[in-house]
C-alpha cells in the first residue's frame, strides 16, 4: 500500500508488532490487538508531521481514505472517510494527543466498553488506533448527509428553534432507550448534551461516543445519583426542544410558553425537572411518557338516540 503524502508512514504487520502499536476493528483478531488487513498485509497509516488540513491530496488511515474534514465534535476532530473495499462512508475521529500511558489505557478501556454496546441509538465503534504522537483515532459509521454531520440541534434550528411535542417526544424516547440499554449493562455517560445527539439519514437519533468522555476523565462507574442526573439531562433536552429555551431556574413551565402543548407531556416535563424528585431511571422516564401510558377504556355513554329509544318504550 502506497501513501500519497510522505508525511504519513505505512507500517506492515511485523513493524506494528515491534513498535507495540494498536489497531483493531471488526472481523479481526481478538483484543487487545486486532489487525485490519488490506491485500493480505496489515497496515496502519500514521502521520509523523504536517497538518492534514493543509494537504490538498487525500491520505489513508488503514483501509480508509480520508476525504475531507467535517464539523468538529466536542471530543475532537471529525473526518469523512471512504472504505474503498465496499465504497462505504465512515466518520474518523481524531482526539487530542494523550499525555501518557495512563490516558492511553483509559482511552483503550473506553473503546473496549463502547465497542461492546450494540444498540440502534448508540453510535457504534468500528476501529480504533493510536498514532505515533499518542493521538487516538476512532472510526464509526457515517450518519450525516452529503454535506456534513447532522446534529439534533441542526434539525431544531431548521424548524425555527423548536419542535412539535410529538416530534420532541419521539426524539427523547430514542435517547432514553439507548441510555436504558447502556445502564442495564453497567455503562454511564453522565449528563447528555444536545451537541452529543446525531440524526442519521433515516431520522434516527444516536448518542455520539457514549461514555467516552467520562472514561477518559478516569471517573468511576455510575451510581444512582449519576443515573438520575443523566436522565434529568434528557428531560432538559426535551424542554429545550419544545420551548427553544434552556431549562434553567427560574424556569417557566413549558405550557405557558407553547400553545396547545399536550397536558400529559407538560406533566412529564414537570415531573422530570422537579429538583427534589425526577425519574430514578431511564426506564421510569420511558414508561411515564404520554405515548406509553395505557389508553383509558372508552366510557359507555349512551347517545341521545339511545336515550330517546329508552324513553319511547
Amino acid at each position: 500500500m502506497r501513501l500519497i503524502r510522505s508525511s504519513w508512514r505505512v507500517f506492515t504487520l511485523p513493524e506494528v508488532k515491534d513498535r507495540g502499536l494498536h489497531l483493531w476493528g471488526k472481523g479481526c483478531a481478538s483484543w487487545p490487538i486486532r489487525w485490519c488487513r488490506t491485500d493480505s498485509v496489515s497496515v496502519l497509516s500514521l502521520r509523523t508531521n504536517a497538518d492534514m488540513s493543509d494537504q490538498s491530496e487525500r491520505v489513508r488511515f488503514g483501509p480508509y481514505q480520508l476525504v475531507r474534514e467535517l464539523s468538529p465534535s466536542p471530543l475532537g476532530q471529525r473526518w469523512l472517510a471512504l472504505r474503498e473495499s465496499d465504497q462505504s462512508s465512515h466518520a474518523v475521529y481524531r482526539f487530542p494527543s494523550l499525555p501518557d500511558r495512563v490516558w492511553r489505557r483509559r482511552h483503550t478501556r473506553a473503546m473496549q466498553v463502547l465497542a461492546q454496546l450494540h444498540h440502534p441509538h448508540l453510535l457504534a465503534v468500528e476501529m480504533c488506533s493510536f498514532e505515533v504522537g499518542g493521538e487516538p483515532w476512532v472510526v464509526t459509521p457515517y450518519t450525516g448527509n452529503h454535506d456534513n454531520i447532522v446534529l439534533l440541534r441542526n434539525v431544531v434550528q431548521a424548524k425555527g428553534e423548536s419542535l412539535p411535542a410529538c416530534e420532541a417526544e419521539r426524539a427523547v424516547l430514542q435517547v432514553l432507550e439507548g441510555i436504558a440499554y447502556a445502564h442495564a449493562v453497567g455503562v454511564c455517560n453522565g449528563p447528555i448534551a444536545l451537541e452529543q445527539l446525531l440524526v442519521d439519514r433515516r431520522g434516527r437519533v444516536l448518542i455520539e461516543l457514549y461514555g467516552v468522555g467520562r472514561a477518559l476523565a478516569g471517573l468511576e462507574a455510575g451510581n444512582a445519583e449519576l443515573v438520575r442526573d443523566e436522565v434529568r439531562s434528557v428531560v432538559e433536552i426535551a424542554y429545550r426542544l419544545v420551548t427553544g429555551l434552556d431549562a434553567e431556574e427560574p424556569r417557566i413551565p413549558a405550557s405557558r410558553l407553547v400553545k396547545k402543548l399536550p397536558r400529559a407531556f407538560d406533566e412529564w416535563l414537570e415531573t422530570g425537572l422537579n429538583p427534589t424528585g425526577g425519574f430514578r431511571t431511564a426506564q421510569d422516564a420511558i414508561e411515564a411518557l404520554p405515548h406509553r401510558r395505557p389508553e383509558p377504556e372508552p366510557s359507555r355513554v349512551r347517545t341521545v338516540l339511545g336515550r330517546l329509544a329508552t324513553w319511547s318504550r
